[in-house]
């Protein structure tokens, strides 16, 4: 067990010193080869070996802050919180635990991991305790056994759950062991948290993670951490169908007179994953949750949301696959119904999803009966180019933007593309699949290319086999203007923020989105769909290009393909007008200051006191 700290004794003088950070080297990483029999198409964009890096923190990004000089007297009170939870803040301070599948940089597979890292660190720097709870997938080296231990709930019987602890950047980091976690996956879980693959899941998701909510429960009454358990009196934060059942488990225990002073937001960072399972009779026995509790989120529905259609190539099948309704439980039904306030991730996703039925995936009435408030994602304050952390070719800010070019030019050549500066340069980062609008964009792509435009594409990121392959025979047909990377660690994410001229980002729906922020923060203009959180950090001809309409919600379309290639045409010749181009780039970088996890945090602050 690791030592922590307890009371102090008598009031103390604290000198706040300036944190040195190691030197990051500025060469651009090699390239090596990806799983055999890609070709040269799919690749790994890396420095060092993957497997150490990837549990360590540091590889996902420098969580440092602004350097602070100095001394201020505090009491022991407010130097106990300053040690827990950050420094000390006006009003009364809170007990928040976010409780989620995900936390980066221990488990990460998309925007859930990301925020679950940044906006409690931002929570905790505002003076409030704040704890995460998540599963422990992997042996992390920086969490320690607690030594504490629980049994709770699972299926008809119970288990014996362990806690392991870790404590950064003024949050309590609790990771809940258990096999059904810790032994599912042979070597590092990676991408595999809920399924063997993409679109496929684990087939007791149900169970472990109704006991990974109870465990949730079990550690915020009794863990104690710095002397003292989180207790009763906090306000959880749901996030997603995984830990959906928090807040039925809390109304639960309330209705038998517990928790009682437990409040409880669910968090919606993307509503087309709702925790939907097929009704079984015993689900009130299996999931310990009374009857008219399981009533709540038994409904008649599809188990998969919206249209299926098969798989292949490029995903231009018209066939659809069987998705007949059934008696299902609905995890996020549930949670809506019992949580104090349902929550997104940004203000036009709120909107969306609870107006059209299109985005709201058959819960659009229940959150208009509801209501839902989209707090805007933020972006870590040290994400920019002038910060020489990043391991930036060179570092720059908006009035020097020239050196970007330096960015670009190492780019150019690492990935053995022309090196010429007057080529625009496009990049996609992100997940290979439908909901990011892939498969419209290769097709635009290759229209432009084909039509002889004078471009240079990059993507950075993997995703399902059916597009991965069109990747592959894009880079064929176009070696020097094409080139995709199958993955990449940290530093090499704003290497190619600094060297692109344009991110692309043509989501069919995009509950908030990152990449857009933060190619905005490195001058990078962003191509976006007037979508969700892109429609409310875009503005066309200003910080960004927006395409005319929103991309087909079902399947690839002709004129979805043609409206993408005439926003990369439109962006390739804004390139050439360096003047206005040049103007867009520094409205981009100081709209994109303002989208910090500090105005986030605010707002969530807001919200809690309210309840």
């Amino acid at each position: 067990m690791h030592s922590r700290f307890g009371a102090f004794a008598a009031c103390v003088v604290i000198a706040a010193a300036s944190a040195s950070a190691a030197t990051v080297g500025s060469a651009l990483p090699s390239l090596r080869a990806a799983r055999a029999g890609r070709g040269s198409a799919l690749r790994v964009l890396s420095r060092g070996d993957d497997d150490n890096k990837h549990t360590d923190p540091d590889a996902y990004v420098p969580q440092g802050g602004a350097t602070q000089t100095g001394s201020k007297f505090m009491t022991c009170e407010q130097m106990r919180m300053s040690l827990r939870g950050g420094a000390p803040s006006g009003g009364d301070p809170m007990k928040i635990v976010f409780v989620s599948a995900e936390i980066a940089p221990w488990s990460i597979t998309g925007g859930l991991g990301a925020v679950c890292d940044g906006l409690p660190r931002a929570l905790a720097k505002a003076g409030h305790r704040v704890m995460s709870i998540a599963p422990r997938y992997d042996q992390y080296f920086d969490a320690w056994d607690t030594e504490f231990t629980a049994e709770v709930p699972l299926g008809e019987g119970t288990t014996t759950v362990r806690f392991f602890h870790a404590y950064k950047k003024g949050v309590d980091r609790v990771f809940v062991d258990h096999p059904l976690f810790l032994e599912r996956v042979w070597g590092l879980s990676k991408q595999k948290l809920y399924g063997p693959k993409w679109g496929q899941d684990y087939a007791d998701n149900q169970l472990r993670f109704s006991m990974f909510c109870q465990a949730a429960l079990a550690a915020t009454e009794g863990l104690q951490l710095g002397g003292s358990a989180y207790g009763q009196d906090v306000t959880f934060v749901a996030n997603d169908w995984h830990a959906a059942l928090v807040p039925m488990y809390v109304k639960q225990q309330k209705n038998e007179g517990n928790w009682l002073a437990a409040k409880s937001a669910v968090l919606l960072h993307n509503l087309v994953f709702q925790g939907r399972f097929p009704y079984d009779a015993k689900a009130a026995e299996r999931l310990h949750l009374s009857p008219e509790l399981v009533e709540t989120m038994k409904v008649k529905q599809t188990l998969k949301v919206g249209k299926q259609s098969k798989q292949v190539k490029g995903l231009k099948s018209k066939e659809e696959i069987a998705n007949p309704a059934m008696p299902c439980l609905n995890f996020m039904m549930g949670a809506i119904k019992s949580a104090d306030v349902a929550l997104t991730v940004s203000p036009r996703y709120a909107k969306e999803v609870s107006q059209t039925p299109e985005k709201g995936a058959e819960l659009e009435e229940l959150l208009t009966t509801k209501g839902i408030k989209g707090i805007l994602n933020g972006v870590e304050d040290i994400v920019r180019p002038d910060n020489a952390e990043l391991g930036l070719k060179a570092t720059y800010d908006a009035e020097t933007l020239d050196k970007k070019v330096e960015g670009k030019m190492a780019m150019q050549k690492a990935l053995n593309m022309t090196v010429d500066a007057s080529i625009p340069m496009f990049v996609f980062m992100g997940r290979l699949d439908a909901q990011k609008g892939v498969d419209v964009m290769f097709e635009s792509i290759d229209k432009a290319l084909k039509g002889g435009l004078n471009a240079q594409f990059i993507t950075m990121g993997s995703g399902i086999e059916e597009l991965e392959e069109v990747a592959a025979e894009l880079e064929d047909k176009y070696p020097g203007n094409f080139k995709a990377v199958l993955s990449f660690k940290g530093q090499e994410k704003y290497r190619t923020y600094a060297a692109a001229d344009f991110a692309m980002m043509p989501s069919r729906y995009e509950p908030c989105g990152l990449v857009q922020m933060e190619g905005m923060r490195f001058g990078t203009l962003p191509i976006v769909a007037p979508t969700g959180g892109l429609a409310d950090t875009v503005t066309d001809m200003k910080t960004g290009l927006v395409m005319e309409n929103e991309v087909d919600q079902d399947g690839l379309e002709e004129k979805d393909v043609e409206m993408l290639a005439k926003s990369i045409q439109r962006a390739a010749t804004l390139f050439k007008d360096k003047e206005t181009y040049k103007t867009m780039q520094v409205e981009a970088m100081a709209a994109a200051d303002s989208y910090s996890w500090a105005n986030s945090a605010k707002q969530y602050v807001e919200v809690f006191s309210s309840l």
